[in-house]
């Protein structure tokens, strides 16, 4: 066996795996009892590979032989000693074979009362196995559904090679004031067109764009306040159009940007003069067979030591999610399943803890306090805002065109944002 050989058999044992629910077991028993030979297969090749050893700890939780899955999990504890999906394991099936144990003593008791052997020794063996699995399933279903749906996520996180992945290209931003409404629209399907997302008859999402106003102004490329500025703000309208960055990249599923503007004073200088503060990415690279889509932007470390004032609080730098581009195509829910180096701004209700929504759409609005207003996005969602503590930092986000069961269910699209350090 090569190791493409291994690979692909690895994958189709993975991809079975997500495919067993409560409602379909009965007709996938044969092929899960056949599930231990493909498995010993692919240990006997690469004995130490915990990721094997996992699927083999999942087969014995399916027949509830919970001896040899607390074997398998302390066997990959041996070899990664700080595995915690393991230790996980490990714990929730040493819970479980106390509880059946003490089930089956409860049962011995009380089975001359009820006379339980009598009805039991009637029923086939092979029905007794499969309503042991199905409770097993559905316990894991709806209490540890981690283990049914996540081993994809697990998969996209351990991805670090990206150099087989289809470079696409990041365009520049433009101006967009004063353009007429159909303008905007004809800008966008040209760029929409040459994205991974064309599509014929391709129109805008009137619940994202339909707000838009004829020949207004945008907000501008402006990045910081002026201190006690008692001008018109007509530099908050000058430059390349910030909502650009996202209707010229329709690539860029989740966008960056700046919830709360920062005075241009002291160090914030740097920020407010620097390119990396446009939150244009520097790279898109797309994985078509995972379906994932790879965003790197650039961060200097003094940008990590900026603070504004939030509420009255000094606080680092926030970012927001936009969800701008990854609505318009349909993917309206989403949910951060890992990150690195990154804390989101409200500690309780946050887009790790659950799935959420994006809102985005754009509006004629006021806060560019320039006259009669101007396009601009919105709204502001705190659960989507974060702030990066050090480099390099990272978001992994799943992003569905229906609400999921759960938060575990495999992702329609995959997206990864990176912070890299600017040199």
């Amino acid at each position: 066996m090569n190791k493409e050989e291994f690979q692909s058999r690895l994958e189709k044992i993975e991809s079975f795996i997500e495919t067993i629910e409560p409602s379909n077991l009965k007709s996938k028993k044969d092929e899960i009892e056949k599930l231990i030979n493909e498995i010993d297969e692919l240990l006997t090749f690469d004995p130490e590979n915990t990721e094997i050893l996992s699927l083999k700890g999942f087969y014995y939780e399916l027949i509830d032989d919970y001896d040899n899955a607390i074997f398998t999990y302390k066997k990959i504890l041996e070899i990664e000693p700080n595995n915690e999906i393991a230790k996980q394991n490990l714990k929730d099936c040493t819970y479980y074979d106390k509880t059946l144990r003490d089930l089956e003593e409860r049962l011995d008791k009380h089975e001359s009362k009820f006379n339980a052997p009598l009805l039991l020794e009637k029923l086939p063996v092979s029905i007794l196995v499969s309503a042991k699995i199905i409770i097993f399933l559905v316990i894991i279903f709806y209490f540890f559904p981690f283990f049914i749906f996540g081993h994809n996520d697990n998969n996209i996180l351990k991805i670090n090679d990206y150099s087989t992945f289809q470079t696409l290209k990041v365009n520049p931003t433009s101006e967009y004031d004063y353009l007429s409404k159909q303008q905007i629209f004809d800008i966008r399907k040209q760029h929409v067109k040459h994205s991974l997302f064309t599509k014929d008859n391709y129109e805008p999402n009137t619940a994202v764009f339909g707000s838009i106003v004829d020949n207004k102004p945008w907000w501008g490329s402006i990045k910081c306040n002026q201190l006690n500025y008692k001008g018109d703000h007509h530099e908050n309208i000058q430059g390349p159009s910030k909502v650009s960055v996202l209707m010229n990249n329709p690539n860029t599923l989740v966008g960056l940007s700046m919830p709360y503007i920062p005075w241009d004073i002291g160090t914030n200088k740097e920020f407010c003069t620097s390119d990396y503060s446009d939150f244009l990415p520097i790279s898109l690279q797309n994985d078509e067979k995972n379906k994932s889509i790879v965003a790197k932007y650039e961060l200097t470390k003094k940008f990590l030591k900026f603070r504004s004032n939030i509420n009255g609080q000094s606080s680092r730098y926030v970012i927001q999610l936009s969800g701008l581009n990854a609505r318009d195509f349909g993917y309206d829910y989403m949910y951060i399943f890992d990150t690195k180096n990154i804390k989101m701004y409200s500690e309780y209700n946050n887009a790790t803890k659950d799935i959420s929504t994006f809102r985005d759409y754009i509006h004629q609005g006021g806060s560019c306090k320039y006259k009669d207003g101007c396009n601009n996005i919105s709204p502001m969602q705190n659960d989507l805002m974060f702030s990066v503590r050090r480099l390099p930092a990272e978001i992994n986000i799943k992003l569905w065109k229906k609400k999921p069961i759960n938060k575990y269910v495999k992702a329609d699209m995959y997206y990864k944002i990176i912070f890299e350090n600017k040199k």
